[in-house]
């Protein structure tokens, strides 16, 4: 009778838990969308999701654990569940996200603005220049470690939470224009990378041809 009650319970416990723990999630994306200034603790998560505090150290016993599922929940959000790794995939990932972006502004708003979306944005950086880094393999291969970093850069800069931002609340774009902007930019940049190693694989080649010998004087 126990072992039967047992099988049949836990499922429910399983729903149970997982919709508590989406609670305490939501409840903190909420705190950073709407109130990015206020303090990100288990303490005020709680208290917003009007549950124990003990709940939320049972589900998220440090707030690493907590940043990072409010992390891939808000990546979820915007379909960011990996990041392209391939130049064809950058480019088509473009249009899609910073659609979403429109569409979840004030939680973008809040990533950027509140320290917990900082600290969450510096844990997963290093996953997102990797994939990047992958992406832009081939247009940087002519380019010293100087280079490379220099073009990453530039591309991490463009396709960012802080590029939408700041193309539109002080560029005043608006809604799908930071995205051709940024496509664009892209595009422009890729083609002068390209036309760079055309041009010194060209040069490449006339530096190794031999010189031409010199006739002697009879």
């Amino acid at each position: 009778m126990n072992t039967e009650t047992r099988s049949y319970s836990s499922p429910l416990r399983q729903q149970q838990m997982e919709e508590t723990r989406q609670r305490i999630v939501e409840a903190a994306l909420g705190l950073i969308s709407e109130k990015p200034q206020d303090a990100f603790s288990h303490e005020e998560i709680a208290r917003r999701a009007g549950i124990a505090l003990r709940t939320v150290y049972r589900h998220f016993p440090s707030r690493g654990e907590l940043l990072d599922a409010v992390w891939q929940t808000s990546d979820s959000r915007l379909e960011l569940i990996h990041y392209p790794e391939t130049e064809s995939e950058l480019l088509a990932a473009v249009e899609p996200v910073y659609t979403r972006m429109d569409a979840n502004a004030p939680l973008i708003r809040g990533l950027l603005r509140s320290n917990a979306g900082q600290e969450m944005r510096r844990r997963d950086n290093e996953r997102r220049r990797a994939a990047m880094e992958r992406a832009l393999a081939s247009a940087t291969a002519h380019l010293n470690t100087s280079g490379k970093r220099v073009v990453l850069g530039i591309f991490q800069t463009l396709f960012s939470g802080r590029a939408w931002e700041t193309m539109r609340d002080r560029a005043h774009l608006q809604e799908g224009e930071p995205a051709r902007a940024t496509e664009w930019a892209m595009r422009t940049l890729l083609a002068q990378l390209y036309r760079d190693q055309k041009v010194l694989a060209r040069e490449g080649k006339h530096s190794a041809k031999p010189a031409a010998k010199k006739s002697k004087k009879a």
